[in-house]
């Protein structure tokens, strides 16, 4: 008989959990240290070559920690300032002002940089509308910096906001009774404790940063200010192309990511010694001022420009002319509707991302399940190798999918299939880790109870576990579709024979149809939100609320 906390999987499907993880992960990522090994001992020189050669390695190295580093700060100041409006300032709809402050980050990252470019670019859509000459130049480091920073502010919103919410209050009334000045609490007391989520918010931000590649290819490429990801992009598709090369700085790449998300791992374990519990104090919410009122909405309106200016460029029939009633129509969208290139690519968008979302839900629950119920230490390992993608970009997926299918499985290279792969192995652990965090909080009566009236593993997960996740589980699905639909990194490099529609996107408005690429972006982001709200929708009515057992 089974005692309390023992697993009930069986052998064989533990073994094939197991077995399916390690080889989806670990192949891309071993070739691609073993090639630049190898590389290494048989031809030092051209290793050398590359890191000594400033164009190769040391500018866009520099550029990427320079550019980087300090959108990651202003994202921070962004993130703490707006997290302490949301939960420390009373303001009406609270949880709507977080949705649509966090909504940037669901965006791709190349479309805001696109609708950065329409907005501000020489006859762009500020000078069509306001008569005036742009004050910015849309290309370069400062523009890469603006458009990293707002679109990966949110990271350092949601950690700062956990840890305002999670506080304990103790400290803060214990001060204030005291007479302590409320600033001086601020400043003393909160700010010390919320130390571990602003520096993770910091890190989480920079790495997301450097990791990017479709912001730096719209940004940095026309004015030859390169970085590691278009480097990365240009030996894998710019004659004469450089495997190898490509290779040696993916795994730069992957070093620097896989650092920072181990110092943000033993950042977060600090919030174990601020955490107090005991008697319960009140938190001081103080009324929301005009001021932090009118500071969300120039943030907001500053933040959704660059995408509105897509969308609003999705309907002008020739960009830069006069903005009048004859340029305006739906002229863009029925072209690209009308393309097959288009339709072809819209239907593997949807066939990919579909099955990924499918397949990444249903794996991530048994995997999770293993995780969260297992005591084993094959248990442990699954864990620490399905949560190896979240740190490796998706550029560098890109190039260990193409090296590992030459060798393991060369039938799918060129194919949707490919694509597949990629999106799995990147979204996997986010699927895994969303269900991972409803099982922990659901205790293990119901299950013991299905096995003592005999019902097996299979049926206990179909009976029990997945109507009690079942909201994870859709919120996962959405998670990974949308991620799919908007990723570009690894697409860019994967999409030989079979393109996804951000891709195309992304070559149309590298070759000047900004119009059409406009409105296929725009097609995209209306695609994943109708997603996103129909499967809210559903979640809410179909899954009632299932309080934890205690």
């Amino acid at each position: 008989m089974l005692l309390r906390g023992q697993m009930m999987i069986p052998t064989a499907t533990k073994l094939s959990l197991i077995a399916i993880v390690f080889f989806l992960i670990i192949p891309p990522i071993a070739f691609i240290t073993w090639d630049v090994s190898y590389l290494g001992f048989t031809n030092f020189e051209k290793l050398r070559v590359l890191f000594s050669k400033p164009y190769y390695f040391e500018i866009p190295f520099r550029n990427s920690i320079i550019v980087c580093g300090i959108s990651a700060v202003l994202s921070t100041i962004l993130g703490l300032i707006l997290a302490w409006l949301l939960a420390r300032r009373a303001f009406k709809r609270e949880g709507t002002l977080l949705s649509l402050l966090t909504g940037p980050y669901v965006m791709p990252s190349f479309a805001m940089a696109i609708g950065w470019v329409l907005l501000w670019t020489k006859n762009g859509f500020f000078e069509k509308l306001s008569g005036l000459s742009s004050p910015i130049n849309p290309y370069g480091p400062l523009s890469m910096i603006i458009i990293f920073a707002l679109h990966n502010y949110p990271l350092a919103l949601l950690s700062i906001y956990t840890g305002l919410k999670n506080l304990s209050p103790e400290l803060e009334e214990a001060a204030r009774i005291h007479g302590i000045p409320s600033r001086t609490i601020s400043l003393k007391i909160i700010l010390p404790l919320l130390r571990p989520h602003i520096l993770s918010g910091f890190i989480l931000a920079f790495a997301y940063s450097i990791s990017e590649f479709g912001a730096p290819a719209v940004l940095g490429i026309p004015v030859g200010y390169p970085v590691l990801t278009t480097m990365i992009y240009s030996f894998m598709t710019v004659a004469p192309i450089e495997y190898e090369l490509a290779e040696a700085l993916s795994l730069v790449l992957s070093a620097i990511g896989i650092t920072l998300l181990a110092v943000n791992y033993f950042v977060l374990k600090e919030k174990r010694y601020v955490a107090i519990t005991g008697k319960t104090a009140r938190i001081e919410i103080k009324k929301g001022s005009k001021l932090g009122a009118t500071l969300i909405v120039l943030i907001l309106i500053f933040v959704y420009l660059p995408i509105a200016s897509v969308v609003f460029g999705s309907f002008i029939k020739t960009i830069g002319l006069p903005i009048n009633a004859e340029n305006i129509g739906l002229y863009h969208f029925q072209r690209v509707l009308n393309m097959s290139r288009v339709l072809n690519a819209l239907w593997t968008t949807m066939l990919v991302s579909i099955s990924a979302a499918t397949i990444a839900s249903l794996l991530g629950l048994l995997v999770a399940y293993t995780v969260v119920r297992g005591k084993g230490l094959e248990s442990k390992i699954m864990d620490y190798v399905i949560f190896l993608p979240f740190s490796i970009p998706g550029l560098v997926i890109g190039v260990g999918l193409i090296v590992t299918s030459g060798r393991l499985y060369p039938i799918i290279y060129g194919t949707w299939a490919m694509l597949l792969l990629a999106f799995l192995i990147r979204f996997l652990p986010y699927a895994t880790r969303t269900i991972e965090s409803t099982l922990m909080q659901i205790d293990e009566s119901l299950e013991e109870a299905s096995r003592i009236h005999g019902a097996g593993f299979f049926k206990t997960l179909r009976g029990i576990v997945i109507p009690i996740t079942l909201r994870a589980i859709l919120s996962s699905w959405i998670f990974v579709f949308n991620s799919s639909v908007k990723e570009l990194s690894a697409s860019a490099i994967l999409s030989v024979q079979v393109e996804t529609a951000i891709v195309v996107a992304f070559m149309m408005f590298s070759e000047g149809f900004f119009g059409d690429g406009a409105a296929l972006t725009t097609i995209l982001i209306a695609l994943t939100l109708a997603t996103t709200w129909i499967f809210s929708k559903i979640a809410k009515i179909a899954v009632p609320e299932i309080a934890p057992t205690a």
